[in-house]
């Protein structure tokens, strides 16, 4: 979605699926009885729906929160295409009720204080009851990396949100559903990207199956790194050290990533630097103070930098817009 904020009071049935479709991914969203063949009974209980709808992007997520009647989503194999974005979807649920999950044969009953993921790229089914209270995130696998996969594979499941990084993230996404209004300008990405930090950190404790502790280590270091993405002095040895392991035993855990650490340290500050250059509310920073805020500090280096990544030069992003 864009960057301006969504809402929606009292929003009828109709609305909610435009609005969640807009959001996330083309969704089919009924009432509970709508469909069904119920006649002037299902009529009139989409009548009575309503719901309340705040959504916005935050960084390079999407974040909403939905609030009211009970309804029933739905992502049939016939709405996915090869177009579409290939998300994942992360629901905290705080209804009074439990919902009902489905996806691949996997179902659950997540509660008040349970997080279910969904992947986007297949079919699946979540009914919520009257009162919901539900906010979803909606991000690109991209933006995971590799954990991306260890995050699908709970697609479905319960994962409660009482302890460790889980309720860190839940207490999170709740403080962003009463303040999507005032997320502008830096302030939006620097949030964004300290939600996608805090997925990795939840997901990254509780894969399911067997354990890959270098996986783990790699998730972590990336999870610092990013946090830590504006000093110009975090590297190797800084980072290395922060974990207690030599800078060879670093180079070799992101050797399995097939991305030395330095190159993806270097493409995660060139985007941040590139997304900054392309918002107008930028436009009073040079792009040498553009640059030095995510680590960079030789405008030459940048000029190359930019050029090698992208193809073109801080003066052209700013124009391209």
């Amino acid at each position: 979605m864009g960057g301006g904020a969504l809402h929606v009071h009292q929003a009828t049935i109709d609305e909610l699926q435009t609005a969640a479709s807009t959001v996330l991914a083309p969704l089919s969203v009924t009432a509970p009885k709508a469909g069904a063949g119920a006649g002037v009974g299902a009529e009139a209980e989409a009548n009575a729906f309503r719901a309340d709808i705040d959504a916005a992007a935050v960084g390079r997520a999407a974040v909403a929160r939905f609030r009211g009647s009970g309804h029933l989503v739905r992502r049939s194999a016939r709405a996915i295409t090869s177009t579409d974005p290939e998300l994942l979807k992360i629901t905290l649920h705080r209804s009074p009720e439990p919902a009902a999950a489905d996806q691949g044969g996997t179902q659950s009953r997540p509660h008040s204080g349970d997080f279910v993921v969904f992947d986007m790229t297949r079919p699946y089914r979540l009914a919520v009851p009257d009162g919901c209270d539900v906010m979803a995130v909606g991000i690109s696998r991209t933006e995971l990396g590799r954990h991306a996969d260890a995050v699908a594979a709970r697609a479905a499941r319960r994962l409660p949100a009482d302890t460790g990084a889980q309720a860190v993230l839940a207490a999170f996404l709740q403080g962003l559903g009463r303040h999507l209004d005032e997320l502008v300008g830096p302030a939006q990405a620097q949030v964004g990207d300290a939600l996608v930090s805090l997925l990795l950190a939840a997901f990254a404790e509780t894969e399911p199956g067997r354990t890959d502790t270098a996986t783990e280590l790699v998730d972590r270091i990336r999870v610092y790194a990013l946090a830590n993405i504006s000093n110009p002095s975090l590297c190797v040895d800084s980072v290395a050290a922060a974990h207690g392991i030599s800078a060879r035993q670093l180079h070799r855990l992101f050797r399995r990533t097939g991305v030395p650490f330095a190159a993806w340290l270097r493409g995660e500050r060139l985007e941040r630097i590139r997304r900054d250059l392309l918002d107008p509310g930028q436009d009073g920073r040079t792009a040498a103070a553009v640059a030095a805020r995510w680590g960079f500090h030789d405008p030459r280096h940048l000029s190359r930098a930019l050029k090698s990544q992208y193809g073109t030069t801080a003066r052209d992003l700013r124009r391209e817009r």
